[in-house]
């Protein structure tokens, strides 16, 4: 019989995996559309398509209403006091809300094509790029309220299914299109990513979801379910808008000065980052979120954070020292060759998402336990301290100056959320802000070693 404390460790790397399966899954999938795009289209090609990405995802996550939280509490809510009508309800309510704002969203994005294409990309050539994007920008919303479902019932195992399905389906659109579409070949393999992924998900695993949406509630639309979700859901979005926007504003200026070339370079550091980070979000968003909403005021918060933060910061350094290290590889693997000046990029970038999952663990249970007063100004350091550093090192920085000012922006938002945390009664122990220090000077010192 293995120990409670072997066990404990065993279920917690369980877990983890599990949780990370959906990101890793992703970063494989990833591998073959980064490849073959940045082959045919090169480094111009990637800049272009990672544009158009980032308008994509700033349109869809304004159509989504920021419900995925929202809906997460509701349905775990509802799950426990196997109340399935209110279940449905939920549902219902956020798929209305989700499918009347996907609607205007979408029609107004066809129908401005060729304003949005002049306003990302300096060229109203590209409003066919544009128009596709709106499919991709009607699955991400349609995803943020599954995604709520999922995680309100603490399910890893139909979000992995959604990766692998939207995976597969946008690979092979990919590789069957770039070589003769070109550019529209890779807007489309992007777009058609989460709707097919969606529609393979909840037919696969149909009879799990069945009671979810079936019976319909009479009515459909529950504006008592819509109070409750809405407030958490807006602050949601207006976190998620801000954070977006400042950095697609941020990296439009970027390409205007340095060229596409250089976005295309900037996109593969900042996406290799993000996908290194994203496993540490799928654990703490699908499995730790439940946990610590369910701890039990500050006490319990403060407990669940301190068990947490030495295994998942040990985890995180030796992660990120290691994509450090393995820079050029990791960029050859997904991308090529030609994305070998990235390297002093990703240093930084890497650095800045370290900062972030850090925050993320530590902020973990800022919502149960201050409410929006305490997660908002959280939420809001980072875009903030990014605008500011990033017009501070513009002049003088170059092609580094958006990873230096992630960097700077992580560093800020890891300080302020130390602050109120600890303000309100969430306070590492010495030993845990000792690792903490070490750390970040660590990884700060290792990526300045390698940008330079």
């Amino acid at each position: 019989m293995p120990s409670p404390r072997a066990e404990l460790w065993r279920n917690r790397s369980l877990r983890f995996a599990l949780a990370g399966g959906a990101t890793i899954a992703t970063a494989v999938f990833g591998i073959a559309r980064n490849k073959w795009v940045a082959q045919h289209l090169s480094t111009s090609g990637v800049g272009e398509l990672a544009q158009v990405l980032s308008a994509q995802t700033w349109l869809g996550t304004a159509t989504g209403m920021g419900l995925s939280l929202p809906i997460a509490q509701a349905i775990g809510a509802a799950t426990a006091a196997r109340d399935e009508l209110a279940v449905r309800r939920t549902m219902w309510t956020a798929l209305v809300q989700v499918g009347g704002a996907a609607l205007a969203i979408v029609a107004m994005g066809l129908l401005f094509a060729p304003w949005l294409s002049r306003a990302l990309l300096g060229t109203d050539t590209r409003a066919a790029l544009m128009r596709i994007s709106m499919l991709g920008v009607a699955g991400l919303a349609l995803s943020q309220a599954a995604s709520g479902l999922f995680s309100g019932r603490s399910d890893v195992r139909t979000p992995l299914t959604q990766v692998v399905v939207g995976g597969i389906t946008a690979v092979a659109v990919t590789i069957a299109l770039v070589p003769r579409a070109g550019l529209v070949g890779g807007a489309i393999g992007a777009a058609v990513l989460l709707p097919a992924g969606l529609a393979g998900a909840f037919w696969l695993h149909r009879r799990d979801y069945r009671s979810a949406f079936v019976p319909r509630p009479r009515p459909s639309f529950d504006p008592g379910t819509a109070r409750r979700l809405l407030p958490v859901g807006l602050a949601a979005l207006t976190l998620a808008l801000v954070d977006q926007g400042t950095l697609l504003a941020v990296r439009s200026h970027f390409l205007r000065v340095n060229g596409i070339p250089a976005n295309g370079l900037l996109q593969a550091a900042l996406a290799l980052s993000q996908q290194v980070g994203g496993v540490f979000y799928s654990y703490l968003a699908s499995y730790a979120f439940g946990r610590i909403s369910g701890a039990g005021g500050a006490t319990g918060i403060r407990d669940y954070t301190q068990r947490q933060w030495a295994p998942v910061l040990g985890v995180a350094a030796v992660a990120f020292v290691a994509a450090m290290l393995l820079a050029s590889p990791l960029l050859h693997l997904f991308y090529s060759e030609r994305f070998d000046p990235a390297r002093p990029m990703m240093a930084w970038a890497l650095f800045g998402e370290f900062c972030k999952v850090l925050v993320q663990v530590w902020a973990l249970g800022a919502l149960p336990l201050g409410g929006r007063r305490l997660w908002m100004p959280i939420g809001l350091a980072y875009p903030v301290a990014l605008a500011a550093a990033y017009l501070l090192l513009a002049p003088g920085r170059g092609a580094l100056s958006v990873p230096l000012a992630t960097a700077a922006a992580g560093l800020v938002q890891l300080g302020l959320t130390g602050a109120l945390m600890s303000r309100h009664g969430v306070a590492l122990r010495a030993s845990d802000f000792a690792l903490l220090v070490v750390a970040v000077s660590g990884l700060g010192l290792l990526a300045w070693m390698l940008a330079k």
